[in-house]
């Protein structure tokens, strides 16, 4: 099966490949001893878009040019070594970092799994690679667009299912840090839904395009209870 990762592509106005270097890809497959097709194809397709790989969270690669926290080596991606695991993303202050098992390293689409404390715990955050990296593209969307909110707003369970019945659901959640969900009115708009507790969740969106990003904002503002200026 090939991983065409069409969605996020369109969303970064991604019309053609935007790959890692294929030495670069050859350096990973030697340090990890091999690659899950689904992340194969997503270095091939979209590992060279600065946007989609380092906005927020940060894309692993041996040179290092996505992260700048750790020692350059020869290969960047040494200063993650676990035994068991194959870090190939990691939170931009390195808070967290994402692996799936080496175990599943021959599979073609293993689940991602997350650690808090450098490899001490693992848990599961996403049931697949291309389901992590949708996830996360989707998020990188959220911080890069031109028109945002510039911060989180605190939202409750039942503001989020007015909001739900307001806008499409992307095919783009995942248990990313705490849970994550994502809604797509528009190609080039995302609304972003970061969950902490049963009390409050965070909220963020933004838009390349101002009108759309308005026309969400006035939505988003009546069910947050928010005053519209005149």
């Amino acid at each position: 099966m090939n991983y065409a990762y069409q969605n996020i592509r369109e969303l970064f106005h991604l019309t053609e490949p935007s790959p890692l270097p294929e030495h670069q890809i050859e350096q990973i497959r030697e340090h990890f001893g091999a690659i899950p097709k689904a992340l194969e194809d997503y270095y091939r397709l979209c590992g060279g878009c600065a946007e989609m790989n380092s906005t927020q969270d940060s894309l692993l690669t041996p040179d290092g040019k996505y992260h700048g926290m750790r020692k350059k080596t020869k290969n960047f991606m040494q200063n993650w070594n676990y035994p068991d695991y194959c870090v190939f993303y990691v939170e931009n202050q390195c808070a967290s970092e994402w692996a799936f098992k080496k175990s599943d390293r021959n599979e073609e689409n293993p689940p991602v799994y997350e650690t808090y404390d450098s490899g001490e715990t693992w848990k599961k955050t996403a049931d697949s690679v291309s389901q992590f990296l949708t996830s996360e593209a989707y998020m990188q969307a959220v911080f890069s667009k031109e028109y945002t909110t510039e911060e989180f707003y605190p939202i409750t369970p039942e503001q989020i299912q007015l909001l739900a019945g307001k806008f499409p659901r992307a095919d783009a959640g995942s248990d990313l840090y705490l849970g994550v969900q994502f809604f797509q009115p528009y190609p080039d708009t995302v609304i972003m839904i970061l969950y902490n507790d049963e009390t409050y969740s965070d909220l963020l969106y933004s838009s390349d395009s101002e009108e759309h990003f308005e026309e969400i904002d006035s939505i988003i503002s009546e069910i947050l209870g928010f005053e519209q200026e005149e």
